[in-house]
């Protein structure tokens, strides 16, 4: 009863603590990849103000170059671009993909990459740009399709008037962008990168992992800062540009490797949990095992010896069932005393035997009518003790029928011999197993006269007592 009580409330306990286990792993794994997500996308802003401050500095060095004013303002179109190559060929110009001048605002020549024919777009481009010294996304609508630059439009002084005589638009295009790219994604491992301009992708993602398409399309639809599809965490913060939050938005996208750790981390627990708890049922089971094995020891050994005739006593200590059988066994134990106390004070001899025709008990009735002890005659086969008690022939037909009916009760002639005067009464009974086996006999017989003697004692002594 104990192991059946407890055993549920371990696997109650144990199935709380794989919950709880589980819940604060995914917790902790949810909060680490989050901070990491977060320490990525601030790296990458910096490289992405550090990209920018270095094509700041030379477009900036450029646009103040004194012989870049006066060739604008002697109108040399070689010279310019001239000039624009070396610009170009400097450091960070490699990464320009738009390089334009203008002059008295108008559009006057550009250096620009040849992958962007753009000649039929540079005049609202050039309108569209804001003024001056601030980066700005720039959609551009060429055919066949439409692209996203970021650009920055730097003043042309003259240098005898100090005047405003032209411009140098500087920038890039976002969406083949791969220099860009790979600087950003630098040294990430299990991080895919896109960057995104009012919520759509612009270029290609930067690819460190094989991550299915449809988790990048539900983590746009998402439209949350953060979170977490089919094991891939992913974040999505704005880009600052000029210091100042912008349109365009960096999307951080993991793979599912560290998901299917926490998986399998989770699994590992679950098994040391499950082991735990069968440990802990085992020792409660050998635990409940030996508590109960005691007592069933000593119960077998008050069971022998009660079999044997023995007296014996049993003590169930604490368990609640032994306390019952062993309210029962006390109970017994004072019948078969009373039982006892009757056979050994009645009148009548008694005389037991066993199953295999052994004698195994008599009382003082028998020792005082024939002479002898239990000790003496213990073991001894009827043939002998009967005989002894009854006659020869007088027992011999009464067990017979005792045999085949299961009783006989009776007065027999005992012989001269046995010392008995007149007629005795006889009763022999046959006790049988429940499979109908005997088990016992029992003979009990009395000198009639002497039961006469009493009766007239019992009423003469009444009668005194009425007569008083």
């Amino acid at each position: 009863m104990l192991l059946e009580a407890l055993l549920p409330a371990f696997l109650l306990l144990a199935v709380a603590l794989l919950m709880l286990n589980y819940h604060s792993t995914s917790n902790m794994v949810d909060d680490s990849i989050r901070h990491q997500l977060q320490e990525t996308n601030g790296r990458l802003q910096g490289r992405l103000d550090n990209y920018l401050s270095g094509l700041d500095n030379l477009l900036s060095s450029t646009a103040e170059n004194p012989q870049l004013a006066a060739i604008i303002s002697a109108g040399d179109r070689q010279a310019a671009k001239a000039q624009l190559q070396k610009t170009l060929e400097h450091s960070h110009g490699e990464y320009l993909d738009l390089l334009i001048l203008t002059r008295q605002d108008q559009y006057w020549t550009n250096m620009n990459s040849p992958l962007y024919l753009l000649e039929h777009r540079l005049t609202s481009l050039i309108a569209d740009t804001p003024f001056y010294n601030k980066w700005a996304s720039i959609e551009l609508d060429p055919s066949p399709t439409p692209w996203t630059a970021l650009i920055q439009r730097y003043p042309i002084l003259s240098p005898d008037s100090g005047q405003i005589i032209g411009s140098l638009f500087g920038g890039m295009v976002l969406n083949d962008n791969l220099t860009l790219l790979s600087m950003l994604g630098q040294g990430l491992q299990n991080i895919n990168v896109q960057l995104l301009l009012r919520g759509q992708p612009v270029g290609p993602a930067f690819v460190n992992s094989d991550i299915p398409g449809e988790i990048l399309t539900r983590a746009l639809a998402e439209q949350r800062p953060h979170g977490q599809i089919q094991g891939h965490y992913f974040s999505l913060q704005p880009l600052l540009i000029n210091g100042e939050q912008s349109e365009l938005q960096l999307l951080l996208l993991t793979d599912d490797a560290i998901f299917q750790q926490l998986q399998q981390s989770y699994g590992y627990h679950t098994l040391l949990t499950l082991i735990l708890v069968l440990l802990t049922a085992l020792a409660l089971s050998l635990y409940t095992l030996r508590l109960v094995s005691s007592p069933l020891t000593r119960l077998t050994l008050f069971a022998e010896q009660i079999r044997r005739g023995h007296s014996a006593s049993f003590q169930p200590d604490s368990i609640e069932e032994f306390n019952l059988l062993g309210a029962s066994l006390e109970q017994s134990e004072t019948s078969q005393h009373l039982h006892r106390l009757v056979f050994e004070n009645m009148m009548e001899a008694v005389v037991i035997f066993d199953g295999a025709h052994r004698l195994i008990y008599v009382n003082r009735a028998y020792s005082d009518i024939t002479g002898q002890r239990l000790d003496e005659v213990a073991g001894q086969t009827p043939s002998l003790v009967l005989q002894r008690a009854l006659g020869d022939k007088a027992w011999q037909l009464p067990w017979q029928m005792a045999n085949a009916t299961g009783s006989w009760q009776g007065e027999i002639s005992p012989p001269v011999t046995t010392h008995h005067a007149g007629r005795m009464r006889l009763s022999i009974s046959t006790l049988r197993e429940i499979n109908g086996e005997t088990s016992h006999y029992v003979v009990i017989f009395s000198n009639r006269p002497t039961l006469n003697d009493i009766e007239e004692q019992r009423e003469s002594l009444s009668g005194r007592k009425t007569g008083t």
